[in-house]
């Protein structure tokens, strides 16, 4: 017996306005049906069948405990939310998320208050609020494991994963998303593909900011494969963008512009129109480093464009960033400060302290072509003071490296001697 089978036979019983003693009849005594409910006996099948019939509950009634409105209600946001998610409409989804919750508490239906906690998890680890989806996840886990329903089990542990990974624990990250797909080969049917993919794309992630690039790209091209197997596309598309920021790392641009360009077409006909976007900064960042300006400035207005009528910020303010760095390297200077100012603003609102910074390095890169040296020199030093709090060792290089490169320009050697001995003395202070 479930364990709010009580629960469920007197908020039945109570919103029919029934007592006790009608509910029994002739049939049996009142105190029975008092007893299930305290939880003192269990509901036979017989008297289930019996109640069930009675009180014209819904076949199902006592496996979830939800009337035929609450469960449609709730049947029609688990589909919801999942499109909502699936598109990053996070704010959304989270209004949705919490009437489900609502809802599924009042009716004690352990099974659907899982489903969205976990749910609400994934919109806390967005939010960066990491404490509280830990708390969500510890229940989830707790409660799948009791269960024994290892398919949601791999689920919860896929998204403890994710929140490891944003607290840079990488290692309990990957203990995670291993215990996912150890837990999805439980299923004694159908294994879902569809996690495995989910895992291993994120498994190589962290290999991938471990600096550990050839398991990056092991790991990138069996997902691929698992996702293809399992025909889900969303996660293929997901795959096929980590393994596109791999190659550039790689030097093979011209392959990570093709697996982009794989991505985006699937973004596109999922309708995941901020997936899409980010696609779309991507190549623009990309085209700019390879030099093709023109591709990388149109790429940039096309989603400035929808960012400012969707009013996606976060898209807005990267895509401002990689016009202003295209513009920049062909000469329209005013036009791209107003563009970096624009970007800063918004990624102050946005606290993305990373690439704030890096906002900041291509201020001062401005400064330094417009001859307006101390201005450089302070965007440059500002850049670096967040990356090293970040504690960022790749952006923390690049960023000294411009400096001493900048100083050396000037002719001011002793800088470069002075800036030379700072990288020294950080680079001996990084854990590997």
């Amino acid at each position: 017996m479930k364990k709010n089978t009580g629960h469920w036979l007197k908020r039945a019983r109570t919103k029919l306005k029934i007592t006790q003693k009608d509910l029994v009849g002739d049939r049996f005594k009142r105190q029975y049906i008092s007893m299930i409910e305290t939880g003192d006996v269990e509901l036979s099948s017989g008297v289930r069948v019996y109640i069930t019939k009675k009180l014209k509950l819904p076949k199902k009634y006592f496996d979830t405990g939800l009337f035929k409105e609450e469960k449609e209600r709730l049947d029609y946001l688990k589909e919801e939310t999942n499109t909502l998610l699936d598109s990053l409409r996070f704010d959304e989804a989270n209004k949705l998320i919490k009437e489900a919750v609502s809802i599924s508490e009042e009716a004690k239906s352990d099974e659907y208050i899982n489903h969205f906690l976990l749910k609400l998890a994934q919109v806390y680890i967005n939010d960066k609020k990491l404490d509280k989806a830990k708390d969500l996840l510890i229940k989830t886990n707790k409660y799948y494991s009791e269960e024994k329903d290892y398919k949601n089990l791999a689920y919860s542990y896929y998204w403890t994963g994710v929140l490891y990974r944003d607290k840079k624990k990488y290692t309990n990250a990957l203990h995670m998303f291993n215990n996912a797909i150890e837990e999805n080969s439980k299923l004694k049917r159908k294994k879902d593909l569809s996690i495995k993919a989910r895992a291993t794309t994120k498994i190589a992630q962290v290999y991938r900011h471990t600096e550990n690039y050839k398991g990056a790209k092991e790991k990138y091209e069996e997902a691929i494969e698992i996702a293809k197997k399992a025909e889900n596309n969303n996660v293929l598309a997901t795959a096929y963008w980590g393994y596109s920021i791999l190659l550039r790392r790689e030097k093979k641009f011209q392959e990570a512009i093709n697996f982009y360009k794989k991505a985006s077409l699937i973004y596109r006909q999922l309708k995941q129109e901020r997936n899409y976007l980010s696609i779309n900064i991507n190549l623009a960042n990309l085209y700019y480093y390879i030099g093709d300006y023109d591709k990388a400035i149109n790429l940039a207005n096309s989603t400035i464009k929808i960012s400012k009528e969707k009013e996606y910020e976060k898209e807005l303010s990267y895509a401002l960033l990689y016009r202003a760095k295209a513009k920049r390297e062909k000469g329209l200077l005013d036009n791209s400060e107003s563009d970096l100012k624009r970007s800063i603003n918004l990624l102050k609102k946005l606290k993305d302290k990373r690439m704030l910074a890096v906002a900041y390095m291509s201020l001062g890169l401005l400064y330094e072509v417009k001859k307006e040296n101390d201005k450089a020199i302070s965007y440059f030093n500002k850049a670096v003071d967040i990356f090293r709090k970040l504690d960022q060792p790749i952006f923390i290089h690049s960023a000294y490296g411009e400096i001493i490169r900048f100083y050396r320009k000037i002719g001011d050697y002793d800088k470069v001697i002075k800036h030379t001995q700072k990288l020294i003395n950080l680079t001996k202070r990084i854990k590997f």
